[in-house]
């Protein structure tokens, strides 16, 4: 695997003609026909949505060519509407298609400064300065009419609206310091952002492909300097994670363990997937015993959740399955109570997946479970293998594979997979970024003109602005939503889905429950929040409050705070439950004072 890649990383190209608009409005009509009675319902919509011309061709001169594909997807201009920006190849400009909130796309790359000819191998976006603009990173190895060279890789800031209205971003990366994994070293590929020293910043983690170098590397947000800058460290050296021998895709930053602080996955070819724990002091120790088979994983795509509802987050990860050997396969890893994994991928019908890149788990059919996607495809006899669905049937024991079923048809060249609401109508859709092809963009098709009556949905952003102890967006929150005897827990993080991320919230369904009972932030500070009888069917923004005894958010803490947490302990609700074990009694009011009497 890791002597195909390497091969496959220099020039070759392929490129598959766009089909017409009219082919591709009959395959959209025949997927919905041929799934009318599907719970799993998806429909071809990139013609629709007006993406007809997102191409992406690989340039001459660039690196690792045939594993890349890669964009992100998120609310560019504040507007509440999923954005998607995707890497062209270098061959064509970059793409920045912005909702037009009728579910079509606009093409804004120029008018926002991104429309940039280069090499590239992957994105990803968070509001890395706290100014409410959510930014791009890209790992990109300079202008497509040159080859590929260190230094270049890029850190869009958002600007913002100027006096005319008009956005646009500012590469600071080299300002920054993030510019480069090394002086003349050419290389990187998926990157993933979170907390891990719990300072209210988010720090970069990058997967650097070459593993002769200790390429994979973590850079430590600094915060704003005296100049305005904000600044970067490479702190990879004493975080304790220099290694080599580690041929690096895609990292993730999330708490796996429920200790707060975020933990690192590195996906990686040829069997070197490594697991680290952070241990709360700026160190981190590796794990990687302690997943079981991830030695064996051709590992080139993950997603993080809680596939068994039991509480713990669980890892897919998506390999290679050979069909002279069966094997080896996905990776389905569920969490054990002493933070060990198990792969049960073989029991629950989710390691064959042919030559898989990207993932995502997510609730489609909003049952209150979550399901796996995975995208496919490579050269010889993987080539034109259909991605997958793997439909989650209850409990996370077994799955059962859907795609064809569900109208979800697509066996191009399959890499970056992100997930979106193009229509905040509720229920997530699908764009695939292809190798030397076009996007693909599947529109779910689960809610038309209403919600159903068994497939209610939340989905739930967090604005920390308010709060400096708190990453931008709640990155490294834990949600836990509970409808009657269930709670799910959904983590916010920001993490590669092979050289890609989505959109920065959480989603899932909630089956025939149309009132969450008890939705809870558990912030990575140690405080809580706490919405009781919330409506289902919502886009909700739940705004941190400035200090933990802050009950009323008008970012002052003084008696009307107490007066405010009285009256909820008074009427019973969870709303008073201040230091989180879903209880009220005489430990909340004690928390409650101490936190009242600590504030500035």
């Amino acid at each position: 695997m890791l002597e195909l890649h390497n091969l496959c990383g220099s020039t070759m190209q392929f490129y598959t003609p766009r089909p017409s608009i009219a082919l591709a409005s009959a395959i959209a009509l025949g997927s919905l026909i041929s799934n009318t009675n599907a719970q799993i319902a998806f429909s071809n919509y990139a013609v629709d949505a007006g993406l007809e011309d997102a191409t992406r061709l690989v340039s001459v001169g660039g690196i690792y060519s045939m594993m890349t594909g890669g964009g992100v997807t998120g609310d560019f201009n504040n507007d509440g509407f999923d954005d998607i920006f995707m890497l062209a190849g270098g061959e064509y400009a970059d793409h920045l298609y912005l909702n037009n909130q009728d579910g079509t796309f606009t093409d804004k790359a120029s008018q926002w400064g991104v429309d940039l000819f280069q090499h590239a191998s992957g994105a990803s976006a968070v509001d890395f300065n706290n100014d409410g603009y959510l930014d791009i990173f890209v790992t990109s190895f300079g202008p497509s009419e040159n080859s590929a060279a260190a230094g270049n890789f890029k850190l869009f800031r958002n600007n913002g609206p100027d006096q005319s209205g008009q956005w646009s971003f500012t590469d600071v990366a080299q300002l920054c310091g993030v510019n480069r994994l090394f002086e003349t070293y050419t290389d990187g590929l998926g990157s993933a952002w979170g907390d891990y020293d719990l300072d209210g910043d988010l720090d970069l983690y990058i997967c650097a492909y070459e593993d002769t170098r200790a390429g994979n590397r973590l850079f430590r947000n600094d915060g704003e300097n005296a100049k305005g800058q904000w600044t970067f460290t490479d702190v990879t050296d004493e975080a304790g994670l220099s290694f080599t021998g580690v041929a690096g895709f895609d990292p993730q930053l999330v708490d796996m363990n429920g200790d707060k602080y975020p933990d690192l996955i590195v996906v990686a070819d040829a069997g070197t997937s490594q697991y680290f724990v952070n241990n709360g002091d700026g160190t981190f120790t590796n794990r990687t015993n302690t997943v079981q088979d991830i030695h064996t994983a051709i590992g080139m795509g993950i997603d993080i959740g809680d596939l068994n509802n039991d509480g713990l987050l669980d890892m897919y990860i998506t390999s290679v399955t050979y069909t002279f050997s069966d094997g080896p396969g996905n990776l389905m890893l569920i969490q054990n109570e002493d933070g060990s994994f198990s792969n049960h991928a073989r029991s629950a019908q989710t390691y064959r997946g042919y030559w898989g890149w990207g993932a995502i788990m997510t609730d489609l059919d909003h049952d209150g479970d979550r399901d796996l996607i995975e995208t496919n495809g490579f050269v010889g006899t993987f080539s034109g293998k259909p991605s997958v669905i793997f439909e989650n049937l209850g409990d996370g024991t077994l799955f059962n594979e859907v795609a064809h079923d569900s109208g979800f048809f697509h066996n191009a060249q399959g890499r970056g997979l992100v997930r979106l609401d193009i229509e905040n109508d509720g229920d997530i859709d699908v764009v695939i970024f292809n190798s030397n092809v076009n996007m693909s963009l599947f529109r779910n098709e689960l809610i038309t003109n209403e919600t159903p009556a068994d497939k209610n949905w939340i989905r739930v952003k967090l604005n920390t602005a308010a709060r400096d102890s708190l990453a931008p967006a709640g990155i490294g929150a834990m949600i836990k939503v509970t409808t009657g005897s269930t709670t799910q827990i959904l983590p916010m993080h920001c993490g590669s889905s092979h050289c890609s991320s989505s959109t920065i919230e959480v989603h899932t369904g909630l089956a025939q429950a149309t009132t969450i009972d008890t939705l809870r932030i558990e912030w990575p500070d140690g405080s809580f929040t706490t919405r009781t009888n919330v409506a289902a069917n919502q886009v909700l923004t739940i705004d941190a409050s400035s200090h933990p005894a802050d009950y009323n958010n008008d970012t002052v803490v003084d008696v009307n705070d107490v007066f405010a947490f009285v009256a909820s302990l008074s009427s019973q609700s969870l709303v008073a439950d201040h230091n989180g074990d879903m209880q009220l009694n005489y430990f909340d009011i004690s928390a409650f004072i101490a936190d009242y009497y600590a504030a500035p």
